[in-house]
């Protein structure tokens, strides 16, 4: 028999009879009232009101958490995202009871939420249910994690949900095709909606961030001038470069985004590179010395008027981003050599400016103090590099901007830089303390006793001074601990090529193909093959002491800054770690592409 019982309905307004409650089901349910917050259990009152808990969340808390709401029962709005839970509320929400009665309507309903939030979500990509997606769904699709994501959501307050998207589903669009690089019309696939439809959106969460996003993430505006020198400049910097307290030290460089060939003749002229040989636009981007974005200017054309010295003096004269009144005087630029016809109009200004040396005409090699003052430049300026290649690391910028998106990439750029800056934050979390630095300020005044002492004695062009040795046979020869490279090196980027170094120069019998002095029983010679181009061979001098606490007394090397002496090249590092740990201790690994590289010789013999 059943009840004529009126009851409402939130999905369909009409009168619906339902059954009686007759069947136990061990389900777990949540608390049956409507008068306080089924999940943080406060209660209603004038000053606080609840909501009903849609149908959508219902189904949402029983397919994720197994517990069944009742149709009446309500909660706080702060809970609620559009017509879900939050992921705070779903990890709060806990069941009052191990089961419930159900009468064959509520079955049927859940039955029926059931299907249709299948049929919804199994065949398209949906943001709105958490539980579809994994965190590394999250991170692989949009580069964001979960809570990351959601947070973005406040910032796209503008953007109306309608019948085809949500909120959430117009950003996910939005950040997959950055991370991604997907096409419009496989996105339109993958999430059920129109190619046109995609376009509006993308649009669309483009000008409602620049306008809620940009401008608290990024921009010479959203960081003031001390916070700037204070957080955001390693100690080494500020050792190696500021004379005084409160300066700036920042990095620049530009960075190339490939575009289509253009239809219109002028923009195809000033977007062609003569140095790449193909259409691309340039932004600029300015650091710190921890990698923490502070502005992207442009983008600018890629023709010969507009290269990085170019740029840099017309951001400056035309007070971009009212930079002139961000920087101060004796503010500190780091750059590289493109740079080269900007440095007196930097110091004009009042800047100081620090640049690797250029090799002078005619020479090979720089000298041990050029080399010196390039190193001290080098170890703080990798990071804008770095920072160039997280924004490449959204797909969309990897790969060939189509002529329709031309206009959108300043604003693109600035966006991910933002993304950067909030959720990823700087690329030196843990800066190395000014101890380094010391070290390097004291070695930048040495000179190379080695490099004289093989000039005075013409050890490069001595063949009878040597006699060939291999490493086994080398027993006096110190054990090294990556401690000690690193003490060095002065960094970590020669340590990291020297593997793949030793790897090409150990002989069929597993060693380096070894030269020592006659004259000096500890000083090694051994060439080494450039990985650039195979007619250039360096070779290099190493001086040794067993059993002293300074095992390595010298380095040279005729490579271009070879002569330093803070840290060494690439090759003294790699004959190092082969001699002093890597015959010790075997960690070298064969190369993947040894097979398939003597397969292309074979192929090249047969022709």
């Amino acid at each position: 028999m059943q009840i004529n019982m009126l009851e409402d309905n939130e999905d369909d307004h009409s009168q619906t009879f339902a059954s009686p409650k007759s069947i136990k089901l061990h389900i777990k349910s949540a608390p049956k009232t409507h008068r306080y917050c089924i999940v943080c259990k406060k209660e209603a009152g004038h000053r606080h009101r609840l909501i009903q808990v849609s149908s959508d969340a219902r189904t949402q808390v029983f397919v994720e958490k197994g517990i069944f709401i009742l149709q009446k029962n309500r909660c706080c709005k702060k809970h609620m995202n559009d017509k879900y839970f939050t992921s705070a509320a779903l990890q709060e929400l806990q069941s009052s009871k191990d089961f419930e009665f159900f009468s064959r309507t509520d079955i049927l309903d859940l039955l029926n939420n059931l299907r249709r939030k299948m049929k919804s979500t199994s065949s398209h990509l949906n943001f709105d249910v958490s539980s579809q997606l994994t965190e590394d769904n999250y991170k692989d699709l949009t580069g964001l994690t979960k809570e990351n994501f959601s947070d973005m959501v406040q910032y796209l307050s503008t953007v109306r949900n309608t019948g085809n998207r949500s909120v959430r589903t117009c950003l996910g669009i939005f950040l997959m095709k950055l991370r991604v690089g997907l096409a419009n019309k496989i996105l339109a696939t993958i999430f059920g909606l129109k190619t046109t439809h995609i376009q509006r959106i993308i649009h669309a969460v483009r000008r409602t961030l620049m306008e809620t996003f940009v401008p608290h993430t990024v921009g010479f505006q959203h960081i003031n001038h001390d916070d700037m020198a204070t957080s955001h400049t390693t100690p080494i910097a500020q050792k190696l470069f500021t004379t005084q307290p409160g300066q700036a030290v920042v990095v620049l460089d530009g960075t190339y985004i490939f575009i289509q060939k253009s239809q219109d003749y002028r923009f195809q002229r000033m977007s062609f590179s003569m140095h790449k040989h193909r259409p691309l636009v340039k932004p600029m981007v300015i650091v710190g010395t921890d990698g923490y974005i502070l502005s992207v200017l442009g983008p600018y054309f890629s023709d010969g008027h507009n290269n990085d010295a170019a740029i840099t003096k017309h951001a400056i004269t035309n007070n971009v981003e009212n930079m002139a009144s961000w920087f101060q005087k004796d503010d500190i630029f780091l750059v590289d050599r493109g740079f080269k016809d900007a440095v007196k109009f930097l110091e004009d200004s009042g800047y100081m400016v620090k640049m690797p040396i250029c090799l002078p005409k005619g020479s090979k090699q720089l000298s041990t103090q050029d080399a010196n003052l390039t190193r001290l430049v080098t170890k703080c300026r990798w990071v804008v590099e770095s920072t160039n290649a997280r924004i490449k690391h959204f797909r969309f910028f990897d790969k060939i901007v189509p002529n329709s998106m031309i206009p959108s990439i300043g604003d693109l750029v600035k966006i991910i830089c933002g993304l950067l800056n909030k959720y990823k934050g700087a690329l030196i979390q843990q800066p190395e303390d000014d101890e380094v630095a010391r070290k390097m300020l004291e070695r930048s005044l040495m000179e190379n006793p080695l490099k004289l002492f093989v000039e005075e004695n013409n050890l490069a062009r001595r063949r009878s001074a040597y006699r060939k040795l291999d490493g086994e046979s080398l027993q006096d020869f110190p054990r090294l601990s990556l401690d000690i490279l690193r003490s060095i090196t002065l960094g970590v980027y020669q340590i990291k090529q020297a593997p793949n170094y030793a790897r090409e120069h150990i002989s069929e019998e597993g060693n380096f193909d070894l030269l020592v002095c006659k004259e000096n029983e500890s000083l090694l010679q051994v060439k080494i093959q450039s990985r650039h181009t195979k007619a250039a061979v360096h070779t290099l001098w190493i001086d040794y002491s067993c059993g002293t606490d300074l095992p390595i007394k010298g380095w040279y090397c005729t490579c271009k800054v070879g002569a330093r002496m803070v840290g060494c090249c690439a090759h003294v590092a790699s004959v190092l770690w082969y001699l002093g740990i890597e015959r010790h201790d075997k960690v070298l690994k064969p190369s993947r592409l040894s097979s398939t590289t003597a397969v292309f010789h074979c192929r090249e013999h047969e022709t």
